[in-house]
């Protein structure tokens, strides 16, 4: 029985692999351009707006696109970087603008409050007993365990704010 099954998987096999090199492969048409980015496109519909070459595929799809981004020029700096209006360029030199002063803010929120981390630090290192004022305007002295906790989050943030 097991003789009987291997040799109809093998003429199976046979079979099928005979139908499949009997077929014919297409040929297509297939475009190729490079974006505004530099990036190197490939479709089968050609784009609209963009100067792309028309390529005739023969034989594999996948041998052919690989044989031509193999040859495809690499992009120039001109090619990536895009042509920008005057107010384009203004606005981007806004941006920038923003972005630096937004740095310089994060910067000065990171100074202040690592020296805020380190004093907390330094007054609970100081004294076993530690008296906090609540919201209420009550004051109690807190617990071992919550001093701990407390040193703890005053490290995480010296090492997240004092780099």
């Amino acid at each position: 029985m097991r003789t009987t099954l291997a040799i109809l998987l093998l003429g199976a096999s046979a079979m099928l692999s005979s139908v499949l090199l009997s077929m014919p492969v297409q040929a297509g048409v297939m475009y190729r351009w490079v974006d505004k980015s530099g990036v190197l496109n490939y479709s089968q519909v050609e784009p609209q707006g963009v100067k792309s070459e028309k390529i005739v595929t023969r034989g594999s799809l996948n041998s052919r696109v690989q044989e031509d981004a193999k040859s495809a020029p690499a992009p120039t700096t001109e090619s990536v970087k895009p042509k920008l209006t005057e107010e384009q360029q203004r606005k981007l030199e806004e941006l920038k603008a923003l972005h630096a002063q937004e740095q310089q803010q994060v910067a000065e929120i990171k100074r202040t409050n690592c020296e805020k981390s380190k004093g907390v630090l330094e007054r609970l290192k100081q004294s076993e007993r530690i008296r906090v004022r609540e919201a209420a305007g009550n004051e109690r002295i807190i617990g071992e365990d919550e001093r701990q906790r407390r040193i703890e989050e005053a490290q995480e943030g010296i090492a997240s704010n004092c780099t």
